[in-house]
């Protein structure tokens, strides 16, 4: 089956790119069925206009949509706005419904699951273009592993801190437990002031009196009574 689209290079935008990278919408990673090749689909977003881009990283192509072309695609595929461009390729991205045809300085890309055959011409740009998109889209990249390090830290500490406080509260818990069945006198040392032993009461067994060792018969005492 041959393609008869003829691919029209925009002029570099050599200006623009010095001043600010391209932002990226939605990425996709392709791997193709037949050679496994790989390659990263990714839009463009914004209300103006919608580009999609394919690269395996030494390449890049993109639809390099126009005012008029991108009215004439809409036109074609019946597509109503830009957000409704984002929200297809979105979900193709997503569920990985996404077909592509490489010949070489053309790609066709298809959203698989879509009925209406949203289908994407896209040309290979100049070596100079396709080092800008390859720049903006490993800084993104970086950007949000970067973001996710940092909600991943947030959200650990936050998750430590609550264990701690969860430690704490059953700590004091138990403490306030323990003490409230000592000052019921439910626990071993219940009475805060020791109870008074009474004179001559056993140690060993409490409650008996304590036997005393017998000291003999005093002979002078009764020597002494006797003579009186």
């Amino acid at each position: 089956m041959m393609y008869t689209t003829r691919c029209i290079t925009p002029p570099p935008r050599k200006m623009e790119a010095e001043q600010r990278l391209p932002t990226i919408g939605s990425l996709h990673i392709h791997t193709h069925p037949h050679n496994h090749q790989r390659y990263l689909c990714y839009t463009r977003p914004g209300p103006p206009s919608f580009n999609l881009c394919v690269t395996d990283v030494v390449d890049v192509w993109s639809t390099g949509f126009s005012v008029q072309k991108l009215e004439e695609h809409k036109s074609t595929h019946r597509v109503q706005s830009i957000e409704e461009y984002h929200s297809r390729t979105r979900d193709a991205f997503q569920k990985a419904a996404v077909n592509l045809t490489v010949l070489d300085s053309i790609i066709i890309l298809k959203l698989s699951q879509d009925d209406l055959g949203l289908t994407f011409d896209l040309c290979k740009l100049s070596i100079p273009e396709a080092k800008t998109e390859i720049q903006s889209v490993m800084f993104h990249l970086v950007d949000q592993v970067h973001q996710l390090e940092s909600q991943l830290k947030a959200a650990s500490e936050e998750s430590n801190a609550l264990n701690l406080e969860t430690s704490m509260q059953r700590t004091q818990r138990m403490f306030l437990a323990d003490y409230d069945s000592k000052r019921k006198g439910h626990g071993p040392d219940s009475s805060p002031v020791a109870k008074k032993r009474p004179t001559g009461e056993s140690l060993i067994n409490p409650g008996s009196k304590r036997t005393r060792i017998p000291t003999g018969v005093s002979f002078e005492d009764v020597f002494d009574e006797s003579n009186e």
